[in-house]
């Protein structure tokens, strides 16, 4: 189903701008395409060329239902696979994401292109100590280059926000270093890592306060 009340943003370099705000800054953005949302919308990006007035994109973010499972899994693996090896915990999650993230209280995003192409996801997961967890990242590798990530990141932190968590943590790799930079850019810092992780690849934790 659509939610009755989908957010809008335009995304402008590197920034996220209300859709209200920004038409009532530039005439030419008056209509925006709101029609055949995919199931679950929540919000929608528009990515803009501001030089010549057009709207370039619009992506929709859906939060989980069964049916985007098997893009979940597709993306989680696929990113996971071209650095690491995919663990059994991994497996667990991608494969009872209802069970695993979503009955505890978590969610699952999922950026829906253009085209009606599932390009990337990132999953919430609540941790036991209270906080929420940020996991699960990925991009199609097609898809690299196009700043999908920026949308995924900006949601995940605002459900955070919105549900009063006081932090966010995500554990990674230091050898990812575009993800951990882009990490930093949206303001998680390193916190002491104590070695205890579900996954072997995990050297590097970061946490967001809110």
């Amino acid at each position: 189903m659509v939610h009755s009340t989908v957010r809008k943003y335009v995304m402008v370099r590197g920034q996220f701008i209300e859709w209200e705000d920004f038409k009532t800054e530039n005439v030419w953005a008056q209509t925006a395409d709101v029609s055949d949302l995919p199931d679950n919308c929540v919000s929608i990006y528009y990515s803009v060329d501001m030089e010549r007035h057009i709207i370039k994109e619009r992506l929709c973010m859906v939060t989980y239902s069964p049916k985007y499972q098997p893009d979940f899994k597709k993306i989680s693996v696929a990113w996971v696979s071209e650095y690491f090896s995919v663990e059994p915990a991994d497996l667990f999650q991608l494969d009872n994401p209802e069970d695993s993230i979503i009955k505890p209280g978590g969610e699952i995003f999922c950026l829906i292109n253009s085209q009606g192409t599932a390009v990337g996801t990132v999953a919430m997961i609540v941790e036991a100590d209270g906080d929420a967890e940020l996991g699960k990242m990925g991009v199609l590798k097609d898809y690299n280059g196009k700043g999908y990530a920026h949308p995924l990141m900006h949601e995940a932190i605002l459900w955070a926000k919105r549900k009063h968590f006081p932090a966010v943590n995500l554990h990674t790799a230091r050898k990812l270093t575009p993800a951990v930079t882009l990490y930093q850019k949206y303001g998680f810092k390193e916190i002491p890592f104590r070695g205890h992780s579900h996954f072997t690849r995990v050297d590097l934790v970061m946490q967001l306060k809110l």
